[in-house]
């Protein structure tokens, strides 16, 4: 068999397994991971909530996704659509489907924003992007 079959059948069963498992954890109430940099700083970092975003977007509750951060439609709804298309590029082949390519101003421009993100939501008079408080499921 050939090595490119292989590696083309794993990444096509293991990521849905993944996203699958991932899911049905948010589903049922996951508690996420704490994070690092939030607990030694007291700061937030740009993906501070992505965690309760997600867990809420699974319950339905967009307008609570966003509050707790709103990256994640804005950043998150693009990467999912390119995590998607490369994963249909690999798996199957036979689509002769082009890799994704970013140019050099479109990089900067996600980095500006995440960065301008990162240092606002820290600034009380931009407390509004700061994740909110978790909801009782």
């Amino acid at each position: 068999m050939k090595q490119g079959f292989l590696t083309r059948m794993l990444v096509a069963v293991c990521v849905p397994a993944f996203v699958i498992l991932i899911g049905i954890y948010e589903y049922l109430g996951g508690t996420g991971i704490e994070c690092p940099f939030y607990k030694w700083t007291g700061f937030y970092c740009p993906g501070c909530g992505t965690g309760r975003a997600v867990q809420a977007l699974f319950h339905g509750h967009i307008a609570e996704a966003v509050s707790y951060n709103i990256l994640l439609p804005v950043l998150g709804l693009p990467c999912l659509f390119i995590l998607v298309h490369e994963y249909l590029r690999i798996v199957f082949p036979g689509l002769k489907l082009r890799p994704v390519m970013l140019s050099q101003r479109m990089i900067l421009s996600i980095l500006v924003i995440v960065i301008a993100f990162w240092v606002l939501r820290n600034v009380p008079m931009f407390s509004f992007l700061a994740p909110g408080e978790p909801a009782a499921w």
